[in-house]
């Protein structure tokens, strides 16, 4: 590799990661598709230092919905959780009730809490560094696509960091690289595979150790994710290109990397075996996964899932609700369609000059066989998939196991648009395209991820400054934490006839079971009620149920005045209480934990001339 060349896929690595950390940043916690049961599945490993076990339903079962996954990519992630304490090792979310999947209109599965806010700290934190292993996944899948295109085209300058390039500024291989999941390792594996693959192909009877290594690359994706099986034909095919035809050596090749994987990977299957009665809990799988059934005979219903999972390998983000602008995709559907009509050049090219491509071109049948054995078992695995789990399957993320294939048939068509006249310059070629679709990959987080989600709590230090008046007022029954209220302020002056905005600081203590109405009274020195308030928090858009622990929620309420009131001090009342359950109220409790009955006094309020 010239030194050029090694700049040149280093500077790409490095943009990749930043990249990742871009997205990072501006992913919500647990907004990525099953992230949740990932991270559960780190944690459960570095609290209980065994792996999980799965019940037939999710309370019997240690990490419900992930726990039937193979355990690499979560002991990778592990020691990044490791030195937070024990007791702060678990998952702070809220779920959202307004979830689309869950019959809602908002594209957010769980509600934006406090804590995600900016210092990260704790479980926050952790959970960020958790996924940047993702992201060094990722980085090797880059790194491996270069390679496996530098196996093909050991000539060529500008293919190999093409199709790096392709892999490295797909937004949905950003976006799956920035959270907590087992696809990345899985991608960087499949790469791996690929890139050893290629180079054994063209190598003259190469030793059966270089397949000893393939097979521990295998077993490793087999213990990454029970889809690395489609990898499988894509060793046979190196092991047969290599033996040139000899079957007893390509029997030999096979048993070297089938042997090495079984032993890598083995233990796993047979404790599934023991465990569930299957090799690969497919029982489990199956009740867990089960959905919506695929209508295989209707042609609509392949046009949508075809539609959803192109689009969906480039760019569709959240738990497959938050999508970009159509036009986006249009644009990656015309890099495709250009890497096609690339292809379809070449061979129409070879078609009038008379030339077989088995005949007189041995480079084309490696070049296409083994990226394209890659890319349809990726597909046929979908299918399986589809049949397994219904419409859930059509997910661009299942192709990623064969992203390093993609960007190598794209980057190989497109080349083809330039050909290979001297007189134009590849970096010249490129550097338009490449950076369309770096500021397109650029855009996502801050034009599409970031304002797909709502914010209603505040971050901690904007909370605390603005507390106006400030107070330590707890609301909770005698076994819980519950809700303390902060501070208060007016929004305005008190005089006789106005609307008086009173605004509350809340800060939650601990999962709020119930959903409490607030009330909020003015009384006089004879502890008459001159006048009263009540609402769920912001207007019962936001009511406790909906609150995260360690939350800050500013709650603003109006507080219509009498026009016949006296000026003079006023007594501050606030309360919770449920008027559907016989108006029962939540006891108040100073800071220092004296009983304050079910209502509290703030403060007091002048109301003026």
């Amino acid at each position: 590799m010239r030194l050029s060349q090694r700049w040149s896929i280093l500077g790409l690595l490095l943009l990749f990661l930043a990249l990742c950390a871009i997205y990072n940043a501006n992913i919500p916690l647990g907004e990525g598709p099953d992230e949740p049961g990932h991270l559960a599945y780190v944690l459960f490993l570095a609290r209980e230092g065994r792996l999980p076990v799965q019940g037939a339903s999710p309370a019997e079962s240690d990490v419900p919905g992930e726990g039937h996954q193979p355990p690499l990519a979560y002991m990778l992630a592990a020691p990044a959780v490791a030195w937070l304490p024990a007791d702060d090792r678990q998952i702070v979310l809220t779920a959202n009730r307004a979830f689309v999947w869950a019959g809602g209109d908002q594209p957010a599965a769980f509600m934006r809490g406090s804590r995600e806010y900016w210092p990260w700290r704790g479980s926050t934190l952790v959970w960020r560094v958790a996924r940047a292993v993702s992201a060094l996944c990722g980085a090797a899948t880059v790194l491996c696509t270069y390679l496996a295109a530098r196996a093909l085209w050991p000539g060529r300058r500008d293919a190999p960091p093409l199709a790096a390039a392709l892999v490295a500024l797909n937004p949905q291989f950003l976006f799956s690289c920035a959270l907590v999941s087992n696809d990345p390792l899985l991608a960087a594996l499949g790469a791996a595979i690929l890139w050893r693959c290629l180079a054994l192909a063209r190598r003259p009877a190469p030793s059966w150790v270089a397949f000893t290594i393939c097979g521990l690359l295998f077993g490793l994706a087999l213990l990454t994710k029970q889809s690395a099986l489609l990898l499988g034909p894509l060793l046979l095919w190196a092991g047969w290109r290599a033996a040139r035809g000899d079957m007893r050596r390509a029997t030999g090749y096979t048993l070297a990397w089938g042997l090495t994987s079984l032993l890598v990977a083995g233990w796993w299957y047979l404790r599934n075996r023991q465990l569930y009665g299957d090799l690969f809990g497919a029982a489990l799988f199956s009740a867990e996964f089960a959905g919506q059934p695929f209508a295989w005979g209707d042609p609509a219903a392949w046009a949508g899932a075809l539609g959803q999972l192109f689009g969906s390998f480039w760019a569709r983000f959240g738990w497959m609700s938050v999508e970009p602008p159509l036009w986006t995709i249009w644009a990656y559907g015309v890099l495709v369609a250009g890497s096609v009509i690339g292809w379809l050049t070449q061979a129409l090219g070879e078609v009038r000059r008379g030339l077989g491509p088995l005949r007189k071109n041995p480079f084309l049948p490696s070049h296409v066989t083994g990226p394209v054995i890659s890319l349809a078992m990726a597909l046929a695995w979908t299918l399986s998939f589809a049949a397994t789990a219904g419409l859930v399957a059509w997910q661009g993320r299942m192709l990623f196991p064969a992203i390093a294939a993609i960007g190598i048939l794209l980057a190989g068509g497109l080349s083809k648009i330039k050909g290979d006249r001297q007189k134009v310059k590849s970096q010249a070629f490129y550097l338009l395209p490449f950076t369309f679709y770096l500021c397109l990959a650029l855009s996502m987080p801050f034009g599409v991820i970031a304002p797909a989600y709502r914010w209603d709590t505040l971050p901690p230090a904007q909370a605390q400054a603005e507390l106006g008046t400030p107070s330590y007022l707890r609301y909770a029954n005698d076994w819980e934490r519950g809700v303390v209220l902060r501070g208060w302020r007016l929004g305005g002056p008190a005089t006789p006839g106005a609307e008086l905005p009173i605004s509350l600081t809340w800060n939650s203590l601990e999962p709020i079971p119930r959903s409490w109405t607030v009330f909020i009274e003015l009384r006089d020195a004879a502890d008459q009620t001159v006048a009263r308030t009540e609402s769920r928090p912001r207007g019962a858009t936001l009511p406790f149920t909906y609150w995260t622990p360690g939350d800050w929620v500013a709650d603003l309420h109006q507080l219509a005045l009498p026009a016949d009131l006296t000026p003079g001090s006023y007594r501050l009342i606030v309360g919770l209480y449920r008027p559907e359950k016989d108006n029962i109220r939540l006891p108040a409790w100073a800071e220092g934990g004296e009983p304050l009955g079910d209502e509290a006094e703030v403060g007091a309020v002048l109301v003026a001339p």
